[in-house]
């Protein structure tokens, strides 16, 4: 056994066993090599005998999942279906044998191959008598028959593991065979201003499985990403079989695919179908060409052709589709699109890719799908006003959305508006249209800001965060550590914030999810390890004090209040270490004020503040943080005469956030009845539900044994 380790270490990727990342094959690792445990020995191996022995006698692994994450989960948490449930036949003493291999604990399995060999001897042992040949004594021949029957039976199942291991199809990723994903078409043509080519066409191909509401498609986004992935992994030898490898990442067992080349002076496009989990082709449709200058117009016919065929494969009803998807766009607005995409994929927050979505729908305007992704980005980083344009925009345009696009249509608008249920319903409907997509990311997000951390956590482990649209998107592990926080899970919380840490190595956003979740275990000493490793981080902008803050902050709310200031105490000394020119910034004294807040250095965060509000009068979140810090330092008159000024506001896209900073001022005041009535009406204006390490909490430190307060802030799912 240990052939992913031994692999690894030929290869000179042993590091990463060494750093506790689980490796190995999904369906044979034990609990405690999915969990990365650092102190894996040889009864991990006593595990994955089970593992196979369950497979050989029931036909399937012990247990199954559509993604490797769920897998690994499940080998972590549940028990598995007795053998005999697949096969009356078996012996329950083989079964007793096989399902104490499968022991979760290795403690309780049997402890080493010489403590497991007697058991398989016993039960290779003829129940009748049998007369031996040759010339060896009686008893002699029995003992070599029964130890070559045994070690026959575990060198078998050692082959099998090997087999298991090396195979690509040894995954354990569950392929559904009426789900489709659409390769990007690779371009044969030499001409690499060409390669929007290959990604219209395939775009193309799934918006029209998409329109017909019948088919479980791949998005377009998700299909992309796992494309280009499995395209650098088979360049650089790690990949032979690219189909598999695509259905895998997506969890499609049908997989469109296709290439295109240069014939004279037209382009030649070729497809293919294939049923992903036996490899065998079912189709290779007639080739279709088009004119070299004007490549998309071999797109429809192919279109076409493929949704005819799946008519027949796999249902009828989508050959009354065939027609009805708009024609493909111009390829001058589709280039603008795609080089939109390649931004919006890999640089979170860029809101440089904005303009290419624009100018997209700018040069044909029957083409709307560059707007979702227009609106998409300006959420992200909160130009509601011109998100709500977009919106509008899009609204008059709907007919030609598939049914998941006019989900995510309804969630933006609900976003947009404030309307947070109203987002996670429209959120729910698209992620029910498409498995393992980036739906139900989404669907997680907006579950916390309506403080459902259940529903937020089941939604995130549907998705695996090293496979697919997860891949390389961080903000999963982020909102992961938050949902279990929430729910109180606190062991949950820090073993994906680990998980975080080694995939993405040392940052502060890695070691400061650890950080906040070790707090949460009360693991004080373990924190201020962690805080030396931040702290020696080169400069990263303003994370590191930030999470020094909300490391204190979680601190703090579970009781370690010494602990709690002697860590708010090194953010505020990291703060005043900063560069001039950085200490100049609005938002360096912003978060340099909220650290004395948190410190209990009122006098000293109310100048910071309040210097901030008379530079920036019009700013309600620096007002804000000046009535928040006059009520703790027993201000009542200035808190109140901010509330009220708040509670003037009327200007668009507020979102209720000015009613927030009101209920945490009551908070502050001690006013738990106004501070509930408030918190009430912000959710309802669409304030969201705060992360449990946000600064803010600490203004309701008296109302926590209030228990309106308490119902106020229980998951409700």
């Amino acid at each position: 056994f240990g052939v992913a380790k031994a692999v690894s270490e030929a290869t000179g990727a042993h590091k990463l066993t060494t750093e506790g990342v689980a490796l190995g094959t999904p369906t044979y690792m034990a609990p405690e090599q999915a969990a990365a445990d650092p102190h894996i020995d040889h009864r991990a191996d006593i595990y994955a005998v089970g593992a196979v022995a369950y497979e050989l006698l029931t036909g399937r692994p012990p247990f199954m999942g559509t993604t490797p994450q769920m897998i690994l989960s499940a080998h972590m948490t549940d028990s598995p279906e007795p053998v005999t449930k697949y096969r009356e036949a078996v012996p329950p003493a083989l079964e007793q044998l096989v399902l104490k291999c499968l022991e979760k604990k290795a403690a309780d399995r049997w402890q080493s191959a010489e403590e497991l060999l007697p058991q398989l001897e016993a039960l290779a042992t003829l129940s009748g008598g049998v007369t031996p040949t040759g010339t060896m004594p009686v008893g002699a021949a029995r003992r070599g028959w029964k130890v070559a029957t045994a070690a026959g039976t575990i060198a078998a199942i050692l082959a099998v593991i090997l087999v298991a291991t090396l195979l690509p199809r040894g995954s354990g990723v569950t392929l559904d065979p009426e789900r489709i994903v659409v390769a990007v078409f690779r371009n044969e043509t030499g001409d690499p201003s060409l390669d929007q080519v290959g990604r219209q066409a395939g775009h193309w191909i799934t918006q029209g499985l998409q329109q017909t509401g019948i088919v479980q498609v791949v998005p377009w986004e998700t299909a992309l990403q796992s494309s280009q992935y499995v395209q650098t992994e088979a360049e650089a030898g790690r990949v032979r079989d690219r189909v598999r490898a695509l259905a895998e990442e997506t969890g499609a067992g049908t997989v469109i695919s296709g290439a295109y080349y240069q014939r004279g002076d037209t382009i030649q496009h070729q497809l293919e179908v294939t049923d992903a989990s036996s490899g065998s082709l079912l189709t290779s449709l007639d080739p279709e060409a088009a004119p070299f200058d004007s490549p998309g117009q071999a797109i429809e016919p192919l279109r076409q052709q493929v949704m005819g065929f799946l008519a027949m494969y796999l249902d009828e009803r989508i050959f009354t589709h065939a027609s009805s998807v708009m024609q493909p766009p111009r390829f001058e607005a589709y280039r603008e699109f795609d080089q939109g995409l390649a931004i919006y994929q890999w640089g979170w927050g860029d809101e440089s890719a904005i303009p290419h979505f624009k100018r997209a729908f700018a040069l044909d305007t029957t083409f709307v799908t560059p707007l979702i992704y227009a609106i998409l980005r300006t959420l992200s980083i909160y130009q509601l006003a011109q998100a709500d344009s977009l919106v509008g925009i899009l609204e008059r345009f709907r007919h030609r959305l598939s049914d998941y696009d006019r989900h995510w249509l309804d969630y933006m608008r609900a976003r947009v508006d404030g309307d947070n249920p109203g987002a996670l319903r429209a959120i729910r409907r698209a992620a029910e249209l498409a498995p393992g997509s980036k739906a139900w990311y989404n669907r997680g997000y907006v579950a916390l800001h309506v403080n459902r951390p259940q529903e937020a956590v089941d939604a995130f482990l549907s998705l695996d965060p090293q496979r697919g649209p997860m891949r390389g998107w961080q903000s999963y592990f982020t909102h992961l550590v938050w949902a279990y926080s929430d729910l109180g899970e606190y062991q949950n919380a820090l073993d994906a914030a680990q998980h975080y840490r080694e995939i993405y190595g040392d940052d502060p956003r890695t070691l400061g999810h650890e950080g906040v979740a070790l707090a949460g275990l009360g693991r004080v000493e373990e924190v201020s390890a962690l805080l030396d490793d931040l702290i020696a981080l080169p400069e990263q902008g303003l994370n590191q004090g930030y999470y020094m803050t909300a490391i204190a902050v979680q601190l703090r709310r579970h009781g370690h209040i010494d602990a709690a200031h002697t860590t708010v105490d090194r953010a505020i000394q990291w703060y005043e270490a900063k560069p001039p020119e950085t200490e100049s910034s609005a938002t360096w004294h912003n978060d340099y004020a909220v650290a004395l807040y948190v410190a209990d250095r009122w006098d000293e965060a109310h100048s910071v503040a309040k210097s901030l509000s008379e530079e920036f009068p019009e700013d309600l979140n620096y007002r804000g943080l000046v009535g928040i810090v006059a009520a703790r330092r027993g201000d009542q008159a200035q808190a109140l005469a901010i509330s009220q000024w708040l509670e003037t506001l009327d200007r668009p896209y507020l979102r209720g956030s000015h009613t927030a900073w009101r209920f945490q001022i009551a908070g502050a005041l001690g006013d738990g009845e106004r501070a509930v009535a408030l918190w009430r009406q912000a959710t309802a204006e669409g304030f969201r539900h705060q992360r449990p390490w946000y600064w803010r909490w600490i203004a309701f430190e008296s109302l926590h044994d209030y228990p309106p307060f308490q119902e106020l802030i229980r998951p409700k799912g």
